[in-house]
Parts: structure tokens; sequence; C-alpha cells
């Protein structure tokens, strides 16, 4: 006889039902969301042998999913937004013990296969990238304020390197003010410069002219001994801190994946780059276990959905019901590819953009999304064969 147990996961307690076959209560309790109410899970599993089934609540759930894989006791974690639309069908009064009782019945009627377990080196590596992208939404924030600070200590410096490079930061450790670069000679500045710049001392002259021209026109608003300069020098070594610990990660997380035959095949499509191939593996996961690009669509909220009626017709909008930090990163990822087109390293998908967006004069986002369905058939098909990119 089939036997369910639905739970619902807050954040200090659970709550259980246990149905038989007919629908019948033959358990409802209380537990705490902790070690001591799991072992009382046990001990209803021991006896009964049910299904068990709770919806993924975030961080609360996650202990829960833990022990119940420690234990190897099998499971169905369903999603909240699915759960929702199925469990209106049944009633319209909502509260923790009669959702747990409503998670059970719908096991009941719709038999939901087993969550199936992902591999340990998934789990650590998305765990790894998505500390990667804190510390890289730290590092934009602390460019930003120190951008802020910049415009009243010296705001011409920026032009002094083309794109973001880390030593500009090197060097407003150095002259954080403007006026500190005008009272010396070239000569002094690019001595200055040389100590933190691993460059050749042509290079290092001419970058000690151009910051000299820099300063000389420069209009600051506080004075050299305003305590500005200190904020200055914080947020530059805050920078260069972010940027080793990123540059840290990076290599860490290769050294994780390295061993995974789908990083190999990503790394060999021109414009994913390091970063991107290991994002993309760390938020889908093993891509072999979605059979056809249409899931991994739908995985990522990607997927097409119309609104018609009547006289109504609608081009379609895709549903973002999803992973969104894998949907913005394929996002990224996808723009890269079709940047190093113009280099030459034309894709399948920098061509199918190329193509249609060559006559589009009402904006290219939808062809940018298009892209990404191409990007992600790409993908799946290089992956599920198991090769490498190579040029046509």
């Amino acid at each position: 006889m089939r036997i369910v147990m639905g739970v619902d996961i807050s954040k200090d307690k659970l709550n259980l039902c246990l149905l038989g076959a007919d629908g019948e209560i033959l358990d409802e309790r209380k537990i705490t969301n902790d070690l001591v109410g799991f072992e009382i899970v046990t001990g209803l599993y021991n006896e009964y042998k049910p299904e068990i089934i709770f919806e993924a609540t975030g961080v609360y759930s996650k202990r829960f999913q833990y022990f119940l894989e420690l234990n190897n006791l099998s499971y169905i974690c369903i999603n909240p937004l699915k759960a929702k639309k199925e469990m209106d069908t049944l009633r319209v009064t909502k509260n923790d013990r009669i959702d747990s009782k409503k998670l059970a019945l719908l096991q009941l009627r719709r038999q939901y296969s087993f969550t199936k377990l992902e591999e340990k080196i998934y789990l650590e590596l998305r765990r790894r990238y998505r500390f990667y992208q804190t510390i890289t939404d730290d590092s934009v924030s602390a460019q930003n304020r120190l951008h802020k600070v910049l415009q009243e200590t010296f705001s011409e410096i920026d032009k002094l390197f083309a794109g973001n490079e880390l030593n500009l930061y090197r060097i407003l450790e150095v002259f954080p003010h403007a006026e500190l670069v005008t009272i010396q000679d070239v000569n002094a500045i690019a001595t200055s410069i040389s100590k933190v710049m691993n460059k050749r001392p042509e290079q290092v002259l001419q970058r000690a002219e151009k910051l000299k021209h820099l300063a000389s026109k420069t209009a600051v608003s506080v004075a050299v001994d305003s305590y500005a300069l200190e904020e200055v020098r914080y947020w530059a070594n805050r920078i260069l801190q972010l940027a080793q610990m990123k540059q840290a990660m990076l290599d860490e997380m290769y050294q994780v994946a390295e061993s995974l035959d789908e990083v190999k095949v990503l790394e060999s499509i021109p414009g994913i780059g390091l970063a991107g191939t290991l994002g993309l593996v760390a938020e889908l996961g093993d891509i072999k276990r979605f059979s056809r690009p249409q899931k991994i669509n739908a995985f990522l909220g990607l997927d097409i959905r119309f609104n018609d009626s009547g006289q109504l017709t609608t081009r379609g909008f895709i549903t973002k019901r999803g992973n969104s930090a894998a949907r913005k990163l394929l996002y990224r990822v996808t723009l890269s590819i079709i940047a190093t087109s113009r280099a030459g390293n034309n894709t399948s998908v920098s061509d199918w953009y190329n193509r249609r967006s060559k006559n589009e004069t009402h904006g290219k986002k939808k062809i940018i999304v298009g892209a990404m369905d191409r990007t992600l058939r790409l993908i799946h098909h290089l992956v599920s064969e198991n090769e490498l990119y190579s040029v046509s």
C-alpha cells in the first residue's frame, strides 16, 4: 500500500502529514527543523516507508534535504511555483498544516518521480561560483564608490588607461590627489609609479607624462590634506584585493572542474572564456541530464509564452520562470560570442545573429534572446556528442 508523507518546511518547524493510499490521515504532527525533529522523520520512515514530498524553500529546506541524502532516504523536492499551481486546485484555505496535507495529496494523485541526486562536484562548483559572483558585485560596488570620491580629488585619472586596468588602482595608492602629481617632475613621477607597474622603462615614462598632463588640467574640490585621500587609497586597495581573490577563486574552480568533459567542450567555443565556462557548468549542472535543448530553455526560463485573445495576437515573451542567475550569465556569454565574430571567430550563433539583425530597426533584444537559444543548442549538441567546437 502506498503511503505518502507531505512536509511543509519553515524556518523553525516542519509540519508532517502521513496519508494512506485512500487519502486517510495516518499521522499528523508538528516537529522542529533540527536534528531532533529529523530523527522523528527517520522513525516514521522506518515504520511506514512513505514517499516523502516537500517544497524547495531555499536555505530552510536545504538542511532537511541534506539529512535525507545522508541517510539514503528517497524524496520528491517540488518547485514552489508548480506546487502552488497544483495545490490551488485542491482547496482555497491555506496554512502550514493544510499545506503538508495538500503536498501528500498531490503525490498520491500525480505520483511525481523521485528527485535525482546531483553530483557533489556540481554542487561545490555552484557554491564557489556564486561566491565568486558575490565578490564580483562587491568589486563593482567598490569601483563605484572610488569613482565618486575621485570626482573630488583626481577626476581626470580614469583617462590614464583604456578599460579596467589594475595598474590604475596601484597608481592611485601612490597619487590619490592631482596636486601630489603636479608638484613633481616627470622623472620623479616615473620613479614612483615604476615600483607598482611591471612595465618597460619607456612605457612607464609615457604613463608618467600622461599622468602629469591629466593632473595639470584636473579641477579638485578638496585640499591635499583632506581625509578624502584616505578614502581613495582604501577603495583602490580594496579593488586590488578583490581582484586577487577573484583570480584565486577562478583557479580553484578550474582545479575542481577540470576533470569534467563539458569544461573542455565549452572552452573550445570562441568567446565563452574560462569564467563563462565555469559559470555555465556550475549553474546548469550535468548538461547531459537534459534530453533536449528545449528543456534547458525551460530550466532557465527562456521558454516562450503567448497571450492571445480574440483579435489580440502577441509575438510571445519568455516566462522568466527558471534559474535567473544562469539566464543572466547566458546573456553575457552570448554577447561575448557575438563580439568575437568581429575578430573573425565566427560561430553558428554569431552567423545567425548577424543575419537576423542586419535589417533590424526596432531594437535587437528579441534577436539576442533568439541567439541565446542558439547558444544553448550549440552547447547541448557539443556536450551530448562530447566533441570540441571546430570552425567548419
